[in-house]
């Protein structure tokens, strides 16, 4: 699944990149009902199948699909209060129907939503870390999560409570620094691979022989 913020589309293509599946949105078209988009930002996936769009620089919501992509409902408005956004970045699930959305502004942090019985509800539980200064992108573990934050550039790693668990610094300077990691993902080795949208570049990261377990970012939180 590709977002493509600047044509308000969403694509799915196949694994293997050959064959271009559907797409959702209208190209050039802003909106917000439930067909337009307004500068998306992520896509996630409930364990049951359903599809969270993060519909995020225009329009502050989070849109819920079924698995079929037919619309359920959404959630998020614009503002500076709890379970509020000032545009979108990023969005996660994690266990007990967890739903982490990034405040690209920073106001409201990280704000962390609860899937309901009702498949197109989800209620606000807690804002965390705000305020940020542009937190980006997020990776969901067992019982935290990490996330990127600009200025200074850094990993944050937060328990579900809110809780501070350890931050690390990342360097500006070349040959390994980054101006911004605009993006991360963790293989199931443990690699650590960070995306830079200001340098244009994705850089690996190999874990330590002698790295503390307990400081490494694991791969993402996915439904067993």
């Amino acid at each position: 699944w590709v977002v493509n913020q600047t044509h308000h589309e969403i694509h799915v293509i196949s694994n293997d990149g050959s064959e271009l599946l559907a797409t959702f949105g209208e190209r050039g078209v802003a909106g917000d009902d439930a067909t337009h988009y307004g500068s998306p930002q992520d896509v996630a996936f409930m364990p049951d199948g359903r599809i969270l769009v993060a519909d995020g620089l225009l329009n502050n919501r989070v849109i819920v699909y079924d698995s079929e992509m037919n619309y359920l409902g959404e959630f998020g408005s614009q503002g500076d209060g709890p379970g509020q956004f000032n545009t979108i970045h990023s969005l996660a699930v994690g266990p007990g129907g967890r739903v982490f959305v990034t405040d690209r502004s920073g106001t409201n942090g990280v704000n962390l939503f609860r899937a309901t019985e009702d498949p197109a509800v989800f209620e606000f539980e807690r804002s965390i870390g705000a305020p940020l200064t542009l937190p980006l992108d997020i990776i969901v573990n067992e019982d935290d999560f990490w996330i990127t934050d600009l200025g200074p550039l850094r990993f944050i790693n937060f328990d579900f409570f809110g809780n501070i668990k350890y931050t690390w610094l990342v360097p500006r300077e070349l040959p390994d620094g980054y101006l911004e990691v605009h993006t991360f993902s963790v293989d199931p080795d443990g690699n650590l691979y960070g995306g830079d949208n200001q340098y244009g570049r994705t850089q690996k990261f190999v874990p330590k022989p002698d790295a503390d377990p307990e400081l490494l970012i694991e791969p993402p939180w996915i439904a067993q």
